[in-house]
């Protein structure tokens, strides 16, 4: 099954086997882990494993996030034809919103498909991801049609945290909590997807077992380099040394979202050093310090603060840790 894929979440794994084997699997799945546990890979794996319990070409796409692929459908009448066309068994939807929030018209544009078109495989699989940024108007646009579902259409939910979501959507769905790896894991996962060992190693300690952080941090260069600056800024807190914080946030000072992304990997590698990893250049109570004062920065560019002025405090700040 697909849901062997998935590292770890043994109770997770376990309760999907049985639903999927009695075909007793309920309309709602929400799915909660925090980003980069691998909620989305979850929920397509699942998807896969719903749609297509034998495997093969089709669900290694939709794990892939293929969503489409081309069927044969039915003619018109008398004429002895077949049509070819593309049919979405798996229905993908991100909020395209400011910060990533869902519009109403995405809703209402996913119920339409589902209720109009014709379905090419044992039933259809609708992968909303994140959740939690739905406001009241995309919610209750899901909920009529969450309410009374086509036959056959699985509704696969993910969310960062189950408590960001509105509790008219939690009461349709039965949830699952996707759980972090170990590090050990994580690493030994990583690797056997292509990471190199010594970066899979680094990474799974600073991320904690996140793996999709990891694979993220791996195979992308930019965000390679972002996490090589967190650890130099991890590096300079360790020292107290504000004027190195300081020429590296300075390049951030127009470029808040930047200075976000950045932070946030900082706070990671501060969270290893206090949980005592060896790999985390700060350690202890300066790593105590390092978290409060980004978790402090990220709030202040939440906030809309000037990013100069926070990350000019931040850099000052240095020379306490």
């Amino acid at each position: 099954m697909m849901i062997d894929r998935l590292e770890g979440n043994s109770e997770l794994k376990t309760s999907v086997r049985l639903m999927l084997g009695g075909r007793r699997m309920t309309h709602s799945v929400l799915l909660v882990g925090e980003e980069g546990l691998g909620t989305g890979f979850a929920a397509r794996c699942v998807a896969a494993d719903y749609l297509y319990p034998n495997g093969g070409a089709p669900a290694e796409a939709l794990l892939r996030g293929e969503c489409c692929r081309a069927v044969a459908k039915a003619g018109k009448r008398d004429s002895g034809q077949i049509e070819t066309g593309i049919v979405r068994e798996a229905i993908s939807v991100t909020g395209m919103g400011s910060g990533g929030r869902y519009l109403v018209g995405q809703v209402t544009a996913m119920r339409s498909e589902i209720f109009n078109t014709s379905l090419s495989a044992e039933g259809r699989a609708v992968l909303l991801y994140h959740v939690e940024r739905m406001n009241e108007e995309s919610a209750n646009a899901l909920l009529k049609v969450m309410e009374e579902p086509p036959e056959g259409v699985l509704f696969l939910l993910t969310a960062d945290s189950l408590a960001g979501v509105l509790p008219t959507i939690r009461s349709r769905c039965i949830s699952f909590a996707v759980a972090p790896v170990s590090p050990t894991d994580c690493a030994r996962y990583c690797t056997a997807q292509g990471v190199d060992s010594k970066d899979a190693a680094l990474y799974s300690e600073l991320f904690d077992g996140h793996i999709g952080t990891v694979l993220d941090a791996a195979r992308d260069e930019a965000r390679r380099a972002q996490v090589d600056k967190a650890l130099a800024l991890a590096k300079a807190a360790a020292a107290q040394d504000s004027y190195a914080a300081a020429v590296l946030l300075a390049a951030y000072e127009k470029d808040k979202v930047g200075a976000a992304a950045l932070l946030a990997d900082f706070r990671a590698v501060a969270a290893a050093g206090l949980r005592g990893s060896p790999r985390a250049p700060v350690q202890g109570d300066a790593a105590r310090k390092a978290l409060a004062a980004a978790d402090a920065a990220i709030q202040r560019l939440g906030a809309q603060v000037n990013p100069k002025i926070t990350l000019s405090v931040l850099a000052m700040k240095f020379r306490t840790f």
